[in-house]
């Protein structure tokens, strides 16, 4: 074993070898980041303190955890440098795990500030203390040809309330019943198990693996503050080292031997291949797409989970594309829909941006009158380059109870948006805040009626729990997504597509600026069977704007930075 293939200078006096060590094994395996998937990672996002900290994902594991230096020590027998590292686990706030933290725990998760202080985590913030449950070893020979990561935790975090916690009407915790219980050792297995790994691929060789445990008096508290041990009651402590080059155990640890390392992560034989995934965004004419899109990128890359996206537009205006700019890098496809003219431009395109974003995941962001079924039968054709992920289709709330109300029909149980609607393996209720509660609850029973198997998000402006979308996508890894069984047609049945529905796109150009009352005016002319609009046009006293309209609603946003563009006004007979 080689130490220099980390890190690539003796061992020193710096205080942070250790430190160093550590974060350049997780580096150098999101170098690419397929390969850190195929490893289980899910995202590290290094701490922007002095202090070195990291907070991270794993693959199969619903919380957060944070990982903090705490300091290192020369050993002299064996020779080594050993590192100690603080490990956190920071549950989703409505897990079910967080009803077995500590109290103070449960009450800062709850709070406000908890989502921005585990972004910005440090390890030195107070109010994540309660969420330390354990510890991670590192030992370093200074000859350079040892390495070894130990993970050690108690089974289960009990702390006993000797006094009990009263509450209103009786007790919260009764005197002498544990305050919290939580499986800290096994919570860890996942993280170790990945470090293990990612140690095994960088150093080119196996971990020899020992288990062991230890015991320690188990603790209570009482109503003043003050912990002690409980009795005679003792907790179990275990530890689980992975270990490269000689042994670097201390004398005194006893350990046995294990064959395998439990827990270790199974990539399925796509990510073997290093293929990233392309998730389908699909969604009626105005339901916010682009919108949700714009909120999922921030989330994706703030947890350094970078994603480039393919946009395709009906009609020659790119405008969803100049909206993403500086998002992330685009790839637009124009003049036509992927799911019928432009299929067989869908592979150059992705070619393109995988060539210039090589990154985990894509998003294929539909018109909004493209059929899934149609693509989920073209992307079988491109598993050479993809692995085919979600169908998430975008729900208009406002646009679905209002024409329901004013038709007496329900505009998804035919066409297109049934189509989207039926194929989808998670529904973004969009414009849920802008209809009343009793439409929202009847609308939400037909989406589940018509499709039973999807994860359904109401959304606001396109913002949702995305945390629930990736506890949601971890407990389908490794299984058949819905959208990827095929779809049962009557005999002689087909695919529904928007040029039998009569759906055409027309392009306005204007010379010079517009006013608001005259394009009022224009899109009342168009007739009733007009669904969207949509360009950047110059308009007289407000100068140039983005113009959207959809559902019967127009907006005009200010964008003095934008270039005006031709207004796209898509529908069914237009009278232009």
């Amino acid at each position: 074993m080689k130490l220099e293939k980390i890190l690539p200078r003796p061992l020193g006096d710096s205080g942070s070898d250790c430190a160093s060590i550590f974060g350049s094994l997780i580096m150098a395996a999101h170098f690419e980041r397929t390969r850190a998937r195929a490893l289980g990672w899910r995202g590290v996002r290094p701490s922007a303190s002095e202090h070195p900290a990291w907070t991270c994902r794993v693959a199969g594991c619903e919380p957060v955890f944070g990982i903090r230096f705490d300091g290192e020590e020369h050993c002299p027998q064996p020779d080594c440098l050993r590192g100690w590292f603080g490990l956190y686990v920071f549950p989703e706030t409505e897990s079910p795990l967080l009803d077995t933290f500590p109290l103070d725990a449960l009450r800062f998760a709850l709070s406000p500030a908890y989502a921005s202080a585990v972004r910005e985590f440090s390890g030195a913030e107070a109010e994540l203390q309660p969420f330390r449950l354990g510890s991670l070893r590192l030992d370093a020979s200074f000859a350079g040809d040892a390495l070894a990561l130990t993970l050690e935790a108690p089974a289960r975090h009990r702390v006993i309330a000797a006094d009990g916690i009263p509450a209103d009407d009786g007790w919260l915790v009764a005197p002498g019943a544990p305050e919290c219980d939580v499986p800290a050792f096994s919570l860890f297995l996942r993280l170790f198990a990945v470090l293990t790994a990612t140690a095994e691929e960088e150093l080119g060789e196996t971990a020899a693996l020992a288990r062991g445990m230890s015991v320690q008096p188990r603790l209570c508290f009482h109503r003043g503050g003050s912990l002690e041990a409980f009795g005679s009651e003792q907790q179990a402590v275990l530890s689980l080292t992975a270990s490269f080059g000689p042994p670097l155990a201390l004398e005194g640890e006893a350990s046995h031997s294990l064959a395998a390392l439990p827990a270790r992560y199974r990539p399925d034989e796509l990510e073997r291949h290093s293929r990233p995934l392309l998730h389908v965004l699909t969604g009626f004419l105005g339901a916010g797409k682009t919108t949700f899109l714009r909120r999922w990128l921030d989330f994706l890359h703030g947890r350094e989970r970078y994603t480039g996206v393919i946009q395709n537009e009906f009609g020659k205006v790119e405008l969803d594309a100049a909206l993403m700019k500086g998002d992330t890098i685009v790839e637009a496809l124009d003049e036509g829909c992927v799911c019928c003219s432009l299929a067989d431009s869908l592979r150059p395109g992705l070619e393109r941006i995988i060539a210039a974003m090589p990154a985990e995941q894509f998003v294929l962001e539909t018109t909004g009158l493209a059929n899934p079924d149609n693509i989920m039968d073209a992307l079988n054709g491109l598993r050479d380059l993809v692995t085919p992920g979600l169908v998430i289709t975008v729900a208009d709330a406002l646009d679905l109870c209002t024409a329901e109300e004013a038709k007496h029909e329900q505009p998804e149980a035919s066409g297109i948006r049934r189509a989207q609607l039926q194929k989808a393996d998670v529904i973004i209720l969009n414009k849920s805040d802008a209809v009343p509660a009793e439409a929202l609850e009847a609308l939400t029973a037909r989406l589940r009626a018509l499709n039973a198997r999807a994860l359904l998000l109401p959304a606001r402006y396109g913002a949702v729990p995305f945390a629930e979308l990736d506890a949601w996508m971890d407990a389908h890894e490794g299984k058949r997504l819905p959208s990827h069984l095929p779809t049962l047609m009557r005999l002689g049945e087909r695919a529904v597509t928007h040029a039998e529905e009569g759906y055409e796109a027309k392009a306005l150009t204007f010379e010079g600026p517009v006013s608001a009352d005259g394009l009022k005016a224009l899109l009342h002319d168009a007739g009733p069977g007009l669904c969207r609009a949509k360009g950047i046009l110059d308009i007289e006293n407000a100068g140039v704007c983005i113009v959207q309209y959809a559902a019967g609603r127009l907006e005009l946003t200010p964008a003095p930075e934008e270039t005006p563009l031709d207004l796209v006004l898509i529908g069914t007979g237009l009278k232009l």
